[in-house]
């Protein structure tokens, strides 16, 4: 996509309120005049990302993370610039300008065009669904399982014919690509070279997967009955489900079966229950639990705790009564209880699935038993009382160590009441084995010790492997500016690989923190930012070539440029001309206060004239120690004997410099 103009930017950034943008992907809180929500980009467990709607700019005081909401998408969606432009615009309904390749199959992927395909791909599956006459048993399926016609629109379910080529004649016939088709996880590579590839999805119920924001990123298929038995009739065997494979869209750890659906439920009800199988998420909504997500055929990760956060401040895991269930609810805690989450356990009769809970008890009685569910730490004491037999030495020391090695993964915090959960939970555990509680707390302080010794093992090995396959060089054509370890961090670089993807480099790069740069260029920069009119101040007074950072350069460059055109170089003026996503964020965090605790009563901030007057000041000061050095060193390389009219002039230079201010004015 080409350089879009500051003007269209300019509109884009009018149009998409920042507010409204971050609300469509995460719940909000409001703290009196402040606007905040849990923030995405890091493993945060109380509201540290703040959105400023006057400068339309968010902060994280936690990571760091900051921006506009270019830089917002480009940060949550993982896309490069032009596709967060496209996506926002799209948003806004403005429309850019494209090249005569762009969107060509040739050209590469781009997300849009992905999401283009998968959801021409979902409208086929649903037609195929309603209309065509060998999808009578899939409607038979449906109807077998109690899902109604309202849940089949809802949900937008669809059905792959079992004849192959289907899909692909039917986007042939719509001049739509099949390299796309591939792409986006619908089509496989053929087993022989010379033939074409092949539809992943046929004969199958098709699940469509969706992100929070509803867009399909992938699906999910359950093989037909009369599927199943014709190729197992054959001796072919036949996976039950399905699902699209990893894409740059489709990522299975970090998605969850009726997000897009839940949201409004779970802020309702205060959680969002998680339980396994589409079929299961689609019942309870049906019958009224709309707070009900699932996974798909994957284990609980760190991915999908983030994920869940971003719906509500409580989870509540829900489990069958059956060993298979119990099992699974152990593996998800030791995930659960390493965040800094608010978890609970519900564990269903035995024998009940959730849906048949749901049915036989009532969308009511199921969510009481959610709101009660049991503190995890309460269900770790608890489930080794019925596994193990207390009154057995060798038993009870196993059941202490299972429990141990489980609460060794909290981590070490007083949020929520954790440690005085913790300290009853190590009370109950010595009642029941009826062991010293000091003994318990020796041996938790041993595992965690042993656990912090395994981690940091692990870093230190993931960071030599890092830096083995660390560049050597910075890309060409790029400035760069040391970051607060000293490494050299690219300014100016290409972000993407024109896949609409970050590269995992880009992903990584390190953030420019207001603390890492020159404290005068840093105040004159924010004098620029905070203070638009003391830029004609500024622009007579200070070259943007005597900063010392690359990426204070940029942004004091945008300021002087809008000054000259004869436009106000106000923050979102300014922002909107710098391409560099991480000057963005930099100029994002030096519009914010540096502590955002109120000032005491008594204590009131400069004038503007007042801080411009002293980092004026300071920096002429910077400059006449820097020409003194200058100056020392250039007269320490003549010879005095052969050129003593130049020394002379360097002496009486330097004894001026020693002696009198630079005249800035």
């Amino acid at each position: 996509m080409p350089r879009q103009s500051d003007t269209i930017l300019a509109a884009i950034k009018r149009a998409v309120d920042i507010v409204a943008l971050v609300g469509d992907y995460l719940p909000l809180h409001r703290h009196g005049s402040k606007v905040k929500a849990l923030c995405p980009f890091h493993d945060d467990h109380k509201p540290s990302l703040e959105l400023n709607p006057d400068r339309q700019s968010y902060k994280c005081w936690s990571c760091g993370a900051g921006g506009d909401v270019f830089d917002f998408v480009q940060e949550y969606e993982r896309v490069d610039f032009p596709e967060a432009v496209r996506m926002l615009a799209e948003r806004a309904g403005i429309t850019l300008e494209k090249t005569a390749t762009e969107g060509s199959a040739s050209a590469g992927a781009s997300k849009a065009e992905l999401l283009d395909t998968l959801a021409w791909a979902e409208r086929a599956y649903a037609e195929a669904l309603a209309e065509r006459p060998e999808a009578a048993e899939a409607r038979d399926y449906l109807s077998k399982r109690n899902i109604n016609g309202e849940s089949v629109a809802r949900f937008k379910l669809g059905y792959a014919p079992d004849s192959r080529g289907w899909l692909i004649d039917r986007a042939k016939r719509k001049g739509r690509s099949t390299i796309l088709l591939e792409r986006a996880g619908l089509l496989l590579p053929s087993d022989r070279p010379d033939a074409p590839p092949r539809e992943r999805f046929h004969g199958r119920l098709i699940f469509p997967i969706h992100d929070p924001r509803g867009r399909v990123l992938g699906f999910g298929g359950r093989v037909l009955p009369s599927v199943e038995e014709r190729l197992a009739a054959t001796g072919a065997g036949i996976a039950k489900y399905v699902n699209s494979p990893e894409t740059p869209l489709f990522q299975k750890r970090r998605l969850l079966y009726g997000a897009d659906l839940a949201r409004e439920g779970a802020r309702r009800e205060g959680f969002v229950a998680v339980v396994e199988g589409y079929t299961d998420v689609i019942m309870a909504h049906q019958l009224g639990a709309t707070n009900v997500v699932g996974t798909m055929g994957t284990a609980l990760g760190d991915d999908h705790v983030i994920a869940l956060r971003r719906l509500a401040d409580r989870v509540v895991l829900v489990f069958d009564g059956d060993a298979a269930g119990q099992a699974a609810a152990d593996r998800s805690l030791e995930i659960f209880l390493g965040h800094e989450v608010d978890v609970r356990v519900l564990t269903l009769p035995a024998g009940f699935d959730p849906c048949d809970f749901l049915v036989e008890a009532g969308v009511e009685a199921f969510q009481d038993m959610a709101r009660n569910a049991a503190d995890p730490l309460t269900f770790v004491v608890d489930r080794v009382s019925y596994r193990y037999d207390l009154s057995s030495i060798e038993q009870s020391r196993v059941a202490a160590e299972t429990v141990l090695a489980t609460l060794a993964k909290l981590p070490r915090t007083s949020r929520a009441g954790l440690d005085i959960k913790l300290a009853k939970a190590l009370d109950s555990l010595a009642f029941r084995l009826r062991v010293p509680v000091e003994s318990l707390h020796r041996r938790l302080a041993e595992l965690r010790r042993e656990a912090a010794r395994v981690a940091a093992s692990r870093a230190r090995g993931d960071a030599a492997r890092r830096g083995a396959l660390a560049p050597s060089t910075a890309v060409e054509g790029s400035q760069s500016v040391p970051n607060a370890n000293g490494a050299a961090q690219a300014i100016g670089s290409s972000v993407g690989d024109g896949s609409g993807v970050v590269s995992e480099a880009a992903a990584a790069r390190p953030k420019i923190r207001p603390a890492q740069l020159d404290p005068i260029d840093r105040e004159i920069v924010q004098m620029a930012l905070d203070y638009p009119e003391s830029v004609a101040g500024l622009i007579s007074r200070v070259t943007v070539e005597s900063l010392r950072d690359p990426a204070t350069r940029a942004i004091l460059q945008a300021c002087y440029d809008l000054y000259a055109e004869g436009v106000e170089p106000a923050f979102e003026a300014v922002i909107v001309r710098l391409e560099q996503p991480e000057v963005r964020s930099l100029a994002a965090d030096l519009v914010s206060p540096i502590d955002p605790v109120p000032m005491p009563d008594r204590v009131r901030p400069a004038a503007p004239e007042d801080r411009l007057a002293g980092v004026l000041a300071r920096y002429s000061e910077r400059l006449r120690q820097e020409r003194i050095h200058e100056v020392l060193a250039a007269r320490a390389e003549i010879d005095k004997e052969a050129e003593p009219e130049l020394y002379r002039a360097l002496t009486e230079e330097y004894l001026g410099l020693l002696h009198h201010k630079l005249d800035l004015r």
